[in-house]
């Protein structure tokens, strides 16, 4: 029934609640219909593009989980047994074999077990479409929506509050409070209307598993769990996790129904059926039996790759090289000129370029997982690729030093500029260079504390959004109250660190001129002073910006781009706010003590630093600084990166998951890394 509309729930309704600018959903059937609508909107999407990519996509075969995985709990274990003896499960079809597994055990928990490649995660994707599209469906039932696992901490966030979190974060307008209480998001999750589907439990950090499989056992609330099998070592068979089914390999008669169009590919597939017990053909039908790796046979295939040329490759290498081959050919094929002609021409990047910039993406992944392994790091997104994560896997004191050397020059100038044209151009020279020093190592040292106390080492982005009008009065003083001590505590003691670090910079210039004593002890003090005073000040200004923030509609798309836009305009209004009256307050103190030939630069200095650096100390700075400056400046990635993300999501590299994009293929992602970091990447002649 994947093609049936006339199972959607209550669409009327829905587009009453999702087109009206004018209100929230304000019940829990209403807002489980938008999130049930929001979820079914990315699936079907998905499941499009998929489409257009590769035709239909493979069945899968499964059967009965393994008992020291299941225990005593498998109460579906004869339903799923059965699955054994069915016929392959349809992927384009309505999945009814595995939802009567799941609906057989009263708790509503299914384990999908698999190797790399077998197809896991486009199943529980159909599966949670399959649901929502079902014609018996009545919009009481439970909504499947998936989550990507690799990024929990058990040790620092329990499943629950983890799953909130990121239900708040790929659906903002479940933020929402409901009328001082917890959010909608808590709502759904705690009291059971959500399906949560976690996709790759081996894709967290090892020696995170033990306490991982700790909480799943004492969940219970709804889920379904995918994972590869070697990663779920440590359950005791006496014990069991739940009840599950485990996708195995594709048969002779799959691949060679997918393979046998391509005329190039009989001679290969005559010497596979044949049973001569050839060691490179057993080898290459075995790499042949997951739908990925049949996948990339395709591609192999159409980017010009000889299929008799895997054979010859399989008499003198591994199964491990020889899926290494055929991983190599899907980014030239994806990014082939001739063979996606409808791709704009401003977007056609070459194969070798992309590949490297992907590779960095995937290395980006890898050392995030790698990083999780270590005692004092935190699990962070190993599937995730957050925009304002990007460029985190940089050193901390590469980061303090792009973003503070940036604050500086800009500050630095603008103030050299007043004091040339008021002055003589030497003094403009040493205003610059004492202010790029000064405003310099002074952000950059904030940055590395807004770096360590922030978890994982990166801004989170603000979910609220900027409006002069939507909410009633009482909501937005409400927000400006709780705001308010957060905002200013922050704003004191960035204040206080600048204020030591800058008062201290030039009290060791003043030194190093010989000045007095007590004018190098007044310097300072005037610093220590006037940091924690401005620091004072855009906290307040901050915490009064508060005002016009305003929760998410929950008609308005929730793609890495559309967050990173509604960043970039909070971001955007409080700089300008807090450069402005901090730099007017400024300016008029130091005229009124010292005239307005020092008013004048110091109010201009003062104001872009307090914008400039408060702008590289939020998710949108950061991601400005490194992604969109540094990591192209360096050749890391392309000068446009939302346009390259976004090309290779409708090529089929990447998928969208709420706020993100992930890798489509885990292992295609790990190849790509393996590469970068060999820096060997595949090229358009590479695979043939």
């Amino acid at each position: 029934m994947a093609g049936n509309n006339s199972g959607l729930i209550n669409t009327g309704e829905i587009v009453t609640i999702v087109s009206g600018s004018s209100r929230y959903p304000d019940t829990l059937t209403e807002n489980l219909h938008t999130l049930t609508q929001r979820v079914l909107a990315d699936l079907g999407q998905d499941q499009v593009q998929q489409q257009l990519r590769s035709g239909h996509p493979l069945p899968v075969h499964c059967r009965a989980a393994p008992e020291e995985l299941t225990g005593g709990r498998n109460g579906a274990r004869e339903t799923s047994a059965a699955l054994a003896d069915a016929s392959p499960l349809d992927l384009a079809g309505p999945l009814k074999n595995i939802a009567a597994v799941y609906m057989e055990e009263s708790r509503s928990q299914l384990l999908v077990l698999g190797r790399a490649g077998s197809g896991k995660t486009t199943l529980i994707r159909r599966f949670a479409q399959a649901r929502l599209e079902d014609a018996d469906w009545t919009g009481k039932e439970l909504v499947p929506v998936i989550f990507s696992l690799g990024s929990w901490d058990p040790t620092a966030t329990s499943l629950r509050d983890w799953l909130i979190d990121r239900l708040e974060r790929d659906h903002p307008f479940l933020a929402r409070r409901r009328r001082y209480k917890r959010t909608w998001a808590t709502e759904l999750i705690v009291m059971g209307h959500v399906l949560a589907i976690l996709d790759g439990f081996d894709e967290m950090a090892e020696d995170l598993y033990q306490p991982a499989l700790r909480h799943l056992g004492a969940f219970n609330l709804p889920l379904l769990l995918t994972s590869r099998h070697e990663a779920l070592r440590g359950i005791k068979p006496s014990e069991g996790l739940f009840p599950g089914i485990e996708l195995t390999d594709l048969t002779f008669d799959d691949c060679s129904a997918r393979l046998d169009a391509s005329t190039g590919w009989a001679p290969v597939l005559d010497r596979l059926s044949s049973h001569s017990g050839e060691p490179a053909a057993a080898r290459l039908a075995t790499v042949l039996t997951t739908p990925l790796m049949l996948t990339m046979a395709e591609a192999f295939h159409a980017s010009g790759g000889d299929p008799e040329c895997l054979l010859k490759l399989a008499e003198s290498s591994s199964q491990d090289a020889l899926e290494k081959r055929l991983l190599d050919a899907f980014v030239p094929r994806t990014y082939d000129p001739v063979l996606n002609l409808s791709v704009p021409e401003r977007r056609r990047w070459s194969a070798e370029r992309a590949g490297h910039w992907l590779g960095y993406l995937a290395t980006h992944l890898k050392k995030q997982k790698t990083d999780a392994q270590k005692p004092d790091a935190h699990a962070i997104g190993a599937q995730d690729i957050e925009w304002w994560q990007l460029g985190t896997t940089m050193s901390l004191p590469a980061r303090m030093l792009v973003s503070g050397g940036l604050c500086g020059l800009v500050s630095g100038t603008a103030v050299a500029l007043v004091h040339a044209l008021m002055s003589d151009p030497p003094a403009a020279l040493l205003s610059m260079f004492l202010n790029v020093l000064g405003i310099g190592l002074a952000f950059g040292i904030l940055h590395g504390f807004a770096s360590k106390i922030e978890v994982g080492g990166a801004f989170k982005p603000s979910r609220m959004q900027i409006r002069v009008r939507g909410e009633s009065r009482r909501v937005r003083s409400r927000r400006v109250r709780e705001s308010l001590l957060p905002r200013v505590g922050g704003g004191l003691a960035g204040g206080l660190v600048f204020g030591i670090v800058f008062g201290g910079g030039f009290a060791v210039y003043a030194m190093l001129l010989s000045y007095p004593w007590p004018l190098v002890a007044l310097l300072l003090g005037n610093w220590l002073v006037a940091g924690p005073l401005l620091g004072l000040a855009a906290g307040i200004v901050v915490a009064l910006v508060a005002w016009l923030e305003t929760d998410a509609k929950p008609e308005e798309s929730v793609s890495p781009t559309d967050l990173l836009r509604t960043n970039r305009t909070i971001v955007l209004v409080q700089a300008a706010v807090v450069g402005l009256v901090l730099g007017l307050g400024y300016g008029t103190a130091v005229t009124h003590f010292n005239g307005f030939a020092l008013g004048l630069p110091a109010g201009i200095g003062t104001g872009l630093a307090a914008a400039v650096g408060g702008c590289t100390l939020t998710a949108w700075g950061r991601w400005v600084v490194l992604v969109r400056l540094w990591l192209p400046l360096s050749g890391r990635l392309p000068w446009r990166v939302n346009a390259f993300l976004d090309d290779a999501r409708a090529r089929g590299v990447l998928r969208q998951a709420g706020a993100v994009y992930q890798f489509r293929h885990a292992r295609l992602r790990d190849r790509l890394a393996e590469a970068h970091r060999q820096h060997d990447q595949p090229t358009e002649g590479g695979s043939r």
